[in-house]
Formats: structure tokens, C-alpha cells, sequence
């Protein structure tokens, strides 16, 4: 029995691999082949048997009776706990229904149950043969005999209910193991998807804001384009008058920067040119054509009526200098228009008042000259000695002579009366020109003043070589002093002359 061992454990452990085995293998897999036989494995073994052989010092370090016998007394309440435990922290997470995750539980509890169970009604069957083999057993040992399956059936059938026990409990271990894997893999995958979906939003942002960046370049080179339009110099201070209704487009143009870094540079700019616009615009509506025109001053008449105090101060401050100049000029220009405008038409007026009173004036002399020639002779004949001048001309007298000598008011006279000159009466100054009697005897009766001839004409002075003469009426009532030379004629009446001629 010895020998047949030996020879057996040499077959398990001793075995070599042969040249002819050799010839066919790479050397990588001879020497894995020669590790193999030295430990013992032949072709039949599994897996893990092979493990075992070529590991055996390890396997023995984890002193395998002594594990098998703590899975023994395992305390499977507590394991079942934890399995449970893990099950409902994965039905939270939503990898696994609440209630599904229950039935799983008890389903894995229940399969656990039924091998244990299956287990203890294996051992219990097989105990009498167990039993019936116990005197062979004790023979087989008096005999001397060693027999390698001396073990009680019992015992093999239990340990190896435990360690199967130990085993589901172990696949369970694996499927938490493999459950909790998944949700973290699920986890890691809903990451990085809203890792995905959050780089994706970001970098959609990005886009977007580098999309809206360019557009708003766009629109403010747009905006700067029309704005020069309005401007026909680089410095943009002259205007364009054409451009002026163009200024609608411009604010559409300058709503596209709302909501942009550019939009209040641009709205300053825009009240700017808005501003100049007014103000050229006010001060030119004052005249009948353009005074300012593409920032120039042009030759322009007023309008009649026009009013330059009607436009504000303000207005006319626009924040271009150069235009501010170009409109007070514009508006002196138009004050000077009124000015002159004003007086010539006062001119035009007195130059008009002036030739219509010469032309009475020519008229009433004519006429009056005319009188006192046809009855000049008559009057100095019928005028009363005691009512006339000592020494009167021959010349003085009226047509019909006075109806009330004594009542002549001879005191109301504007020129005094002198007697050396009245008895001058060869002076020339006493002699009318030609027309001058007419036109005031024509200017009297006009006036209501006198009836036909009826009137009484004396000599009164001779003032710096002029002849002057009083007109009464019949009754002796005063009307006013002559100057036979000029025919100025002045009375007390109120409204006309208030002064002599001298």
C-alpha cells in the first residue's frame, strides 16, 4: 500500500514533460506545461484544482478547516441584513423597484432555505448507509488495511451542505457585488451624460454669445456707416440737409445695439446729430429758402413776418462749435433783413405822406393865388378904414369884405403884428409867389374853413425877408398866419403845427 502511494504521489507530483511532448510547444507554453505536471495537474482537473496544486502554500496559509469552520457557525441573519439592506439602497437609487427588490430578497432568502433544507434531507437519507458501512470501516482498520474513504458518509454530506451553504451566500456576496457595480456604472454613465449634456449647454452658450457678438459688430459697423451718411466732412461737423429725413432709419438702426456694450456710445451720438438737425431745421424755417445748407452759410431772403426771439437758446447749443457760429450768423443775417426791411418801408411811408402834402399844399396856393388876384382890388376897397393897418398892402382885402369889422381877433395872430413893416408896403416881401395864395385859399375852403371868396386877408409882418399875412373869416374870426413866399401856413388849432416857420 506504501509503494502503490509513493509510486502514485511520483505520477501526481514527480511527473516531467518528455522531449516528444516538448517538440510541438512554444517555450512559453513548455514551461507552463513543466510548472503544471511538477505540481501535480493532469488533464482532468478543473480550474480551480489546478490553482490549488500550483498554489498550495497559500492555500494553506488561509488555513482552509479553520475558515470552513467559522462558515460553520456564520452567522447568516446578519448577511441576510446586509443583503437586504443592499437591495433597498438599490431600489432607492432607482436601479431596482421598491417592490421588486423585496420579492428578490425573498426570493434569494427562500432559495437559501430550500438548499439548506435540500441539503439535511440529503444527509438523513444517506445515514443508514453510513450505518451499514461502519463494520467494514472497523474491519477494513483490524485487517491493517488503510482505506482512503474512511470517512464517515455523515460528515462528508454535512460538510458539504455547509459548503454549499457558503457558496450561495458567497453568490449572493457576488450579486450585491455586481448590482452595486451596475449602479455605479449607471451613475458614472448619468455623469457623464450630464457631464455631456452640461459641456454641451456650455459650449452652446459659448456659440451662442460668439454668434451675438458678431452680430452686434455687425450692426454697430452698420450703425457707424449710416451715422456718416449724415455728415459730408471725416470730422462730421457739417450736415447734409439732404440726410435729414433719413433720421427715422437711423434710430431703427440704432435699436438693433440695445441690450449691447455699444448701444450707449451710439445713443450719444445719435442725440447729437438729432440735436444739430433741429436747430438748422428751426433756424432755416425762418427764411423762404435754406440759409444753412450741407454746413455752409447761403444768401437767403426772410419770410415775411418772420420772428428770430421765438427760438430758444438752448436749441441753438448743439455741442458742434462750428455749427453753433454758422447759426448765430445765419440769425443776424435774418435780424439785419428785418431791420433794414423796417426802415425802408418807414421811408417809402414819410416819402409818401411828404409828396401827397406837396401836392395839397400846390393845390391850395393855385387857388388861392387865383382868388386873390381877381378880388384883391375889391377888398382893399370895401375893407373899412378903421379895422385895417395904418398902411396896408394893396394887395390885402377879400372878395366880399367883413360882416363884423370890430370883432376881428386880431390878439389870436401866431405872428405879431408889426406896423413899420405893414407900412413898408413897396417891400417886395409882401409880394406872394406865384401859386402860393391859390394853393392855402384852396387848402381853407377844403377844409371848411371859408365858403367861396368869403374870407378877409391882411398884412401883418415881414420876418427874415418873408411877407406874412393873417386869414379871418367875415365875421373877423382867426384862422391862421401865411407865408407868402413858402405858403406855410400855421393856425391855433390843435392836431397840426405847433410851431412858425422861423
Amino acid at each position: 500500500m506504501s509503494d502503490e502511494k509513493n509510486t502514485v504521489g511520483m505520477n501526481e507530483e514527480g511527473q516531467t514533460l518528455d522531449i516528444d511532448q516538448a517538440k510541438n510547444m512554444t517555450v512559453g507554453e513548455a514551461v507552463r506545461k513543466d510548472s503544471e505536471l511538477k505540481a501535480g495537474v493532469t488533464e482532468e482537473d478543473s480550474v480551480l484544482d489546478k490553482y490549488i496544486k500550483q498554489h498550495r502554500d497559500q492555500v494553506a496559509s488561509q488555513k482552509f478547516d479553520t475558515k470552513v469552520m467559522e462558515a460553520e457557525t456564520l452567522d447568516t441573519a446578519t448577511l441576510d441584513n446586509f443583503i437586504k439592506k443592499q437591495r433597498e439602497e438599490l431600489a432607492a437609487s432607482g436601479i431596482l423597484a421598491t417592490e421588486g427588490a423585496e420579492t428578490l430578497v425573498q426570493a434569494d432568502e427562500k432559495t437559501a432555505s430550500q438548499e439548506v433544507a435540500n441539503e439535511q434531507t440529503a444527509v438523513e437519507e444517506s445515514a443508514p448507509a453510513a450505518a451499514v458501512s461502519e463494520p467494514n470501516e472497523k474491519e477494513s482498520q483490524t485487517n491493517g488495511f488503510e482505506n482512503p474513504d474512511h470517512f464517515n458518509d455523515k460528515e462528508i454530506q454535512q460538510k458539504g451542505s455547509k459548503k454549499k451553504l457558503v457558496g450561495i451566500l458567497l453568490a449572493l456576496l457576488v450579486l450585491v457585488s455586481g448590482l452595486f457595480f451596475a449602479v455605479n456604472t449607471f451613475r458614472g454613465q448619468d455623469n457623464n451624460k450630464d457631464k455631456t449634456a452640461s459641456s454641451a449647454q456650455q459650449s452652446t452658450k459659448e456659440s451662442s454669445k460668439t454668434t451675438a457678438a458678431k452680430k452686434a459688430k455687425a450692426n454697430l459697423k452698420s450703425y457707424n456707416s449710416d451715422l456718416k451718411a449724415f455728415y459730408s466732412d471725416a470730422e462730421m461737423t457739417k450736415l447734409k440737409n439732404s440726410q435729414f429725413v433719413k433720421i427715422e432709419d437711423l434710430a431703427k438702426s440704432l435699436d438693433k445695439l440695445k441690450n449691447t456694450s455699444y448701444y450707449e456710445d451710439a445713443k450719444s451720438k445719435f442725440d447729437l446729430l438729432k440735436k444739430q438737425i433741429d436747430a438748422v431745421k428751426a433756424v432755416n424755417a425762418k427764411f423762404a429758402t435754406e440759409a444753412i445748407k450741407d454746413g455752409e452759410k447761403v444768401s437767403a431772403t426772410i419770410k415775411s413776418g418772420a420772428n428770430f426771439d421765438d427760438i430758444k437758446a438752448d436749441v441753438l447749443k448743439t455741442g458742434n462749435a462750428s455749427l453753433d457760429k454758422l447759426l448765430q450768423s445765419a440769425i443776424a443775417d435774418g435780424r439785419k433783413q428785418i431791420d433794414d426791411k423796417a426802415k425802408a418801408e418807414k421811408e417809402k411811408a414819410a416819402k409818401e405822406a411828404e409828396n401827397k402834402a406837396a401836392e395839397s399844399t400846390d393845390s391850395a396856393q393855385a387857388a388861392a393865388g387865383q382868388e386873390a388876384t381877381q378880388g384883391g382890388a375889391a377888398a382893399s376897397q370895401t375893407a373899412p378904414a378903421q379895422t385895417a393897418p395904418a398902411q396896408a398892402p394893396t394887395i390885402s382885402g377879400s372878395g366880399s369884405g367883413l360882416t363884423n369889422a370890430n370883432g376881428i381877433q386880431r390878439n389870436l395872430s401866431r405872428v405879431p403884428y408889426n406896423d413899420a413893416a405893414i407900412a413898408d408896403t413897396t417891400n417886395p416881401a409882401w409880394l406872394f409867389n406865384p401859386g402860393i395864395l391859390e394853393k392855402v385859399i384852396g387848402t381853407a375852403q377844403a377844409r371848411g374853413y371859408i365858403a367861396g371868396n368869403n374870407y378877409y386877408l391882411e398884412p401883418v409882418n415881414i420876418v427874415n425877408g418873408n411877407g406874412y399875412y393873417n386869414l379871418f373869416k367875415p365875421d373877423g374870426t382867426y384862422l391862421f398866419s401865411i407865408n407868402c413866399k413858402t405858403g406855410y401856413f400855421v393856425g391855433n388849432a390843435k392836431g397840426h403845427s405847433d410851431g412858425l416857420d422861423y
